[in-house]
């Protein structure tokens, strides 16, 4: 089972962050509005063929607040239409606080398992190397890119409620 600790910088702070994350996740636990079908993807150039495209295989993800963990998520993942044919994740999603004032980082760890014992193996060493874990770095751009999105589309509405209460008065 090959082991995977990625992490991204957001550009928002941790406690937000961590609440932005969660409902990411259980959005598309749920497969809730623009999280229905969410699916892991790579290049085609990742395959070693013409990169004029991408290949997606949806996800079921279970995700729990970890109980003793503040700002961390344990998930889990396996593919939604063939799991036998596809990595398996299991592992744990958490933020932190950064060095910067209102920055934070992001962190994915956690381990797959290569469907298909040895012959997964095999098949991932000579023909598909790195692609799980290429998969898995999308993945999190993608959470982190929401995440960063989420928590400025609050401030925004924050400050917009301020500015016209304001103004009402």
């Amino acid at each position: 089972m090959p082991d995977v600790r990625l992490e991204r910088s957001l550009r928002v702070p941790a406690d937000p962050a961590a609440e932005a994350l969660g409902e990411t996740l259980r959005a598309i636990a749920a497969g809730e509005g623009p999280w229905g079908g969410f699916a892991l993807h790579v290049s085609l150039g990742d395959l070693r063929l013409p990169d004029v495209g991408y290949v997606a295989v949806p996800i079921h993800l279970t995700v729990e607040k970890h109980s003793q963990e503040p700002r961390t998520f344990e998930i889990r993942f396996t593919s939604a239409n063939l799991p036998s044919a596809f990595p398996g994740f299991k592992g744990m999603l958490r933020v932190r606080d950064a060095g910067a004032l209102g920055e934070s980082t992001i962190e994915l760890r956690g381990s797959y398992e290569l469907p298909m014992q040895l012959f997964g193996r095999l098949f991932d060493a000579a023909f598909t190397p790195g692609v799980a874990e290429r998969s898995l770095e999308n993945f999190l751009d993608e959470i982190a890119a929401a995440v960063e999105a989420r928590v400025n589309q609050r401030e925004a509405e924050f400050a917009r409620y301020h500015f016209y209460s304001r103004t009402m008065r």
